[in-house]
C-alpha cells in the first residue's frame, strides 16, 4: 500500500468522522429547539395552572357566601312560617 493510499483512507475516515459530527450537531440543535418548545409550553401551562387556581378559590369564596346566604334565607323563611302559623292560629 502506498503513502497516497495512506492519506486517502485517513481523509475518508475523516470525512466519514466529520459527516457523523455534523449530523450529530443537527440532533443537537434540533433538540435544543425542541426543549425550548417544551419550556415555553411548559411555562405557559404553570401560568394556566395559576390562574385557573386562583379562579376555583374565588369559586369556592363564592359557594362559601352562598351557601351562608342561603341559610339566612331558610331560617328567615322559617320564622316567618311559623309566624303566620301563630297568626292563622
Amino acid at each position: 500500500m502506498g503513502q497516497a493510499s495512506k492519506v486517502e483512507q485517513a481523509i475518508s475516515r475523516f470525512e466519514s468522522a466529520l459527516y457523523k459530527l455534523e449530523a450529530s450537531m443537527v440532533k443537537i440543535h434540533e433538540r435544543e429547539a425542541q426543549l425550548a418548545t417544551t419550556r415555553g409550553e411548559s411555562d405557559a401551562l404553570q401560568t394556566e395552572h395559576k390562574q385557573l387556581s386562583q379562579e376555583l378559590d374565588a369559586v369556592r369564596r363564592k359557594a362559601e357566601q352562598l351557601a351562608t346566604v342561603n341559610q339566612q334565607a331558610a331560617k328567615r323563611v322559617d320564622n316567618a312560617i311559623t309566624r303566620i302559623k301563630k297568626v292563622l292560629g
